[in-house]
């Protein structure tokens, strides 16, 4: 009976131990380019992939999940993006409609010079833009795209799916000598459900 509790109890802390170092182990793949609202999304920020992942927070009574993906529609804008709550980073964009409270047609808009203070209702604002927000070391970097070094391209846009792919320089708003480049991005959004798909803070 005392070899059987042993063996259990062996197997128990190794199927711990595996499970530990299955969530340390972490080795994010770049989902593939689709377009049928599978609410994916990816890049590679300095060459380093980046998807979506939930925070982790509390809020009483219980544990209490930030969902990691974001689309919102204006009567002037569109925003969406996601984070990773793993890495500490964000990548967000802001596309001007074309006419007032119209669907954004399909094709490849460059991007413009970002700025830091958006308001969706102001519609002088840059038609296309791109934020990518980084913490490091617990200091927040916030970079901005920098025009015509990328574009993002619309390949599906309807009642329910916005889809495309994107690629863009940015720089930091408080030291426009540090850039970085986000290449290879794609995203697929299911526009009903994408703000509750849950993005495992462990995969």
């Amino acid at each position: 009976m005392k070899k059987l509790l042993l063996a259990a109890l062996i197997g128990l802390n190794a199927m711990s131990c595996t499970d530990r170092t299955a969530r340390e182990v972490y080795t994010p793949q770049l989902p593939p380019i689709t377009q049928t609202g599978a609410n994916t999304f990816g890049a590679i920020i300095n060459g380093k992939i980046m998807i979506p992942r939930n925070s982790i927070g509390y809020q009483p009574p219980g544990p209490n999940t930030h969902y990691a993906a974001k689309y919102t529609e204006t009567t002037n804008y569109y925003e969406f993006g996601a984070s990773n709550a793993r890495d500490n980073v964000g990548i967000y964009f802001y596309l001007k409609r074309k006419e007032y409270n119209t669907s954004l047609p399909l094709g490849n808009y460059p991007f413009l010079e970002g700025i830091y203070y958006y308001d969706p209702m102001n519609q002088d604002l840059p038609a296309v833009m791109m934020e990518v927000f980084i913490n490091d070391n617990k200091v927040l970097k916030t970079y901005l795209s920098i025009s015509n070094t990328g574009s993002i391209t619309i390949t599906r846009n309807d009642s329910n799916v916005i889809s495309g792919t994107f690629s863009c320089k940015l720089k930091n708003k408080e030291n426009p000598e540090d850039i970085i480049e986000v290449k290879d991005g794609r995203f697929d959004f299911n526009k009903q459900t994408i703000n509750t798909t849950n993005f495992p803070y462990f995969p």
